[in-house]
């Protein structure tokens, strides 16, 4: 971020704090309410309503709430997510990021305008990094929250087998497993509904650079679910949509090469389907690219959370230098 952009842990007992409220994916804004109408609540919606990319039906990134600050007490300082706006004549341009604040498990972002003008300019500079700060603090305390009570028996099996360390939460069971690679799945109903939460992860030779194509990735996807990955009827199985094309980012994480795709899934001969989440990442130390993907079933309901949770149990993987 820009505009004295300051960063702050300050220190507090932490022990006092209430815990933070809301569900994950909700971001509270606080904001003199006649600037819902202007630019900044313009670059507002901008940031957080943003549509979340290859679900099957429309999601926006985050569920945005706003509140004006002569409302902002109480129970709605415990928010999990908050993006405050001051804008006042003579005030200073500025972006302060602060954690842990008014409730545990906190993520505040600040910005100090003098202007409608300069406040949507400021959002507008920074609407990805902003939104990212906050998808970031989400997969980071579910990836908390997978720690408290992990799968171990099943994280050392997979460990010992495939030198790929996985935080697993609970829930989780070992559906199939190769030499080259397993996939793990969570269900549960909610009423007469099934929803079905799947990770597989498979490891190939890294040969050259062309097997980060979108066409080797689907290929290697589609090879894997074919053999791994049934439906419930004779001939049924798991391959990426091809109708739909491709979301496709890379970036560094933990000092390696990331290629992420998201995309849909249809089950052939069957009628199920969802969206997936695909990582494919070098480890330098074997010379491989390992595919983790996180696949969702959830009809009748929203997807994003799911997809979230999966995307964090995914960034735990770690590979093992033995």
């Amino acid at each position: 971020m820009a505009c004295g952009q300051t960063v702050s842990n300050k220190e507090v007992d932490k022990s006092l704090l209430p815990k933070s409220s809301g569900k994950y994916g909700e971001v509270l804004v606080v904001l003199d309410t006649s600037y819902e109408s202007k630019k900044t609540g313009e670059m507002v919606r901008k940031i957080f309503n943003q549509m979340m990319p290859a679900l099957p039906q429309a999601e926006t990134q985050f569920r945005m709430s706003t509140v004006h600050e002569d409302a902002f007490k109480s129970i709605l300082k415990r928010s999990r997510n908050i993006l405050k706006l001051i804008i006042a004549k003579k005030r200073k341009a500025k972006i302060d990021i602060e954690r842990d604040v008014w409730a545990k498990n906190q993520l505040l972002i600040q910005i100090t305008a003098s202007s409608d003008q300069e406040a949507s300019e400021i959002l507008e500079k920074n609407l990805n990094a902003i939104r990212a700060y906050f998808n970031e603090e989400e997969i980071d305390r579910l990836i908390k929250q997978y720690k408290i009570r992990p799968e171990k028996d099943l994280i050392n099996e997979l460990r010992e087998k495939y030198n790929i360390s996985l935080t697993i939460p609970p829930g989780f069971v070992l559906m199939d497993q190769s030499e080259k690679g397993f996939w793990i799945k969570k269900e549960k109903r909610l009423g007469e509904h099934l929803i079905l939460q799947g990770v597989s992860v498979y490891k190939l030779p890294y040969t050259n650079d062309s097997l980060f194509d979108s066409k080797a990735v689907i290929d290697s996807r589609d090879k894997f679910t074919r053999k791994h990955i049934q439906g419930s009827l004779e001939g049924s199985y798991m391959a990426v949509y091809s109708e739909y094309e491709l979301n496709t980012t890379d970036f560094n994480w933990k000092n390696n090469y990331v290629k992420e795709y998201r995309g849909l899934w249809n089950m052939k001969n069957d009628f199920m389907g969802g969206p997936f989440v695909h990582y494919a990442i070098v480890d330098t130390n074997r010379n491989e690219i390992i595919h983790l993907d996180g696949f969702v079933y959830a009809p009748k309901f929203n997807k994003r959370e799911y997809l979230r949770e999966l995307e964090a149990l995914i960034r735990t993987v770690s590979f093992s230098t033995d």
